[in-house]
């Protein structure tokens, strides 16, 4: 009797073990796969009907192809789908948390960014060839140990030498400029500057600026906040305090402005600088605080903007 009892005790021990052994497999077998945010997103920008490649490297080696064979227009689709799956594989980097997909994903950002400004240089375009060179550049400086990234950051620091001097607008040109500052996921701070008519040195400012977002469901979206001033560049410098007037018309900041201590020093005020610091450049920087300029949550003018002369 009791071996009797043993043996099934026995019997009992084995099929729990093999049961805890066999659970996890039964249990992903049971439940399907959830896909993840990145994954959501990745493929809303496969969804198209006429999407010409698939993954960031095909997309890249076919857009320099394309470029190479002289198909500008084939190349401007192919590196733009190349950056949009660049992005989509830092988003996957950042929910997966991985050193090293980190790394890779950074490069590929900076290096779409590099053929992108290869297809505006075949354009004949040359400040927005610079604008994604200095762009790509500027991404290195962020992460100076990054080795992938490095590679990137040299291919367009070499570019960006071999056209440093040629058409090089300085200051602001007699019809305005379109200063432009990569924020990420494809999106693109942009600020117009443009001659008041009958205003003699005055300027109207017109800031569109956003800070990019995708949803639980993968689609795309974004926060924005907009600009618009009446203003006057001192010695280069433009300062615009940010008021609500109240109005859709333009705030006027045309008065000099020298002392930033009452923005500085408040948290309740807001000033936003724009300075040309360089041929084809635009710093932004904002006094007192960002949430007080009204651009909308996590929205911020700030930022180094190069040049773009095309649409």
């Amino acid at each position: 009797m009791n071996a009797k009892i043993a043996v099934a005790a026995a019997a009992v021990v084995v099929s729990a073990a093999t049961l805890a052994a066999l659970m996890p497999a039964v249990v992903a077998a049971a439940t399907p796969r959830t896909d993840s945010r990145a994954d959501l997103y990745r493929r809303s920008i496969l969804a198209g009907k006429d999407v010409p490649c698939r993954t960031n490297a095909s997309c890249a080696a076919l857009g320099v192809a394309a470029l190479e064979a002289g198909r500008i227009k084939d190349a401007q689709t192919l590196v733009a789908m190349e950056a949009a799956l660049a992005e989509a594989t830092t988003l996957q980097a950042d929910e997966e948390n991985v050193p090293k997909a980190t790394s890779s994903a950074r490069a590929r950002v900076a290096m779409a960014l590099v053929h992108q400004g290869d297809v505006q240089l075949r354009l004949g375009a040359l400040p927005d060839a610079r604008a994604y060179y200095k762009t790509a550049v500027s991404r290195g400086n962020d992460y100076p140990n990054d080795a992938l990234l490095g590679r990137a950051v040299t291919a367009a620091r070499e570019r960006l030498e071999s056209i440093a001097g040629k058409q090089v607008v300085d200051g602001l040109p007699p019809a305005g400029a379109r200063f432009a500052h990569y924020m990420f996921l494809g999106a693109w701070n942009s600020i117009a500057v443009k001659p008041v008519k009958g205003r003699r040195g005055v300027y109207q400012i017109d800031g569109d600026f956003l800070y990019p977002t995708v949803g639980a469901d993968g689609q795309p979206g974004a926060n924005v906040g907009s600009l618009s001033a009446y203003v006057r560049f001192y010695d280069g410098v433009a300062r615009v305090p940010v008021i609500d007037s109240g109005s859709d018309a333009p705030l006027d900041a045309t008065a000099k402005i020298t002392n930033l201590a009452p923005y500085d020093k408040h948290e309740n005020r807001c000033l936003i600088e724009f300075k040309l610091s360089e041929p084809e450049t635009l710093d932004v920087r904002t006094h007192g605080s960002v949430t007080e300029c009204g651009l909308g949550f996590s929205v911020s003018a700030d930022g180094r903007y190069y040049l773009m002369t095309g649409s």
